[in-house]
């Protein structure tokens, strides 16, 4: 199961048992609210860690309502990437950064308009990388995860350049010729 959410009604929900067993995930996504779960899947950003033959788990917290959990899911937490996507006030990927004491890359994605401010306008020293917004952010924000860790494996590097090499578009010469 990819999806793993911090809260429900009934109380809390471990965030990642395969984190606290201590396996290792390079690049993980959190995302504001549980609400939030099909944009990720329509963006395909799945469908790109999947080509890469990365596992790339996805959990729900939100910086407002879990923050305590939020904080200590980031200071346990291997990964050496963080995509952080909410909508509205698009807190989180700030929050995240604050708590991993910028010492992990946040790619931040705001999920609406109104969020895109809270990515781009943060202090000095708090640096939170923003793909695009919407579906087209969490992708631009998975290619981009996974270039980080392709700089470090070459596995990854091989797998992403021929899955790019797959969705580009050829381009069209002459498009007026008869």
């Amino acid at each position: 199961m990819r999806f793993v959410v911090a809260a429900s009604a009934a109380g809390p929900v471990p965030v990642d048992p395969i984190l606290k067993e201590g396996a290792m995930s390079e690049v993980v996504i959190v995302i504001g609210s549980a609400n939030d779960r099909d944009m990720v899947k329509e963006s395909r950003m799945l469908e790109l860690f999947d080509a890469v033959g990365m596992r790339v788990p996805v959990h729900a917290i939100s910086c407002h309502r879990n923050s305590a959990e939020l904080e200590r899911f980031c200071r346990e937490s291997n990964a050496d990437v963080f995509i952080a996507a909410a909508g509205l006030a698009a807190a989180l990927p700030g929050a995240i950064a604050a708590s991993t004491e910028m010492r992990k890359v946040v790619i931040g994605v705001p999920l609406e308009n109104v969020g895109v401010d809270t990515c781009i306008r943060l202090p000095a020293g708090v640096p939170v990388l923003t793909a695009g917004v919407g579906k087209a952010g969490l992708f631009n924000a998975a290619i981009a995860a996974c270039q980080i860790v392709a700089l470090t494996n070459a596995g990854v590097r091989d797998r992403l350049d021929r899955y790019l090499t797959q969705i580009a578009r050829q381009p069209q010469f002459d498009i007026f010729a008869g």
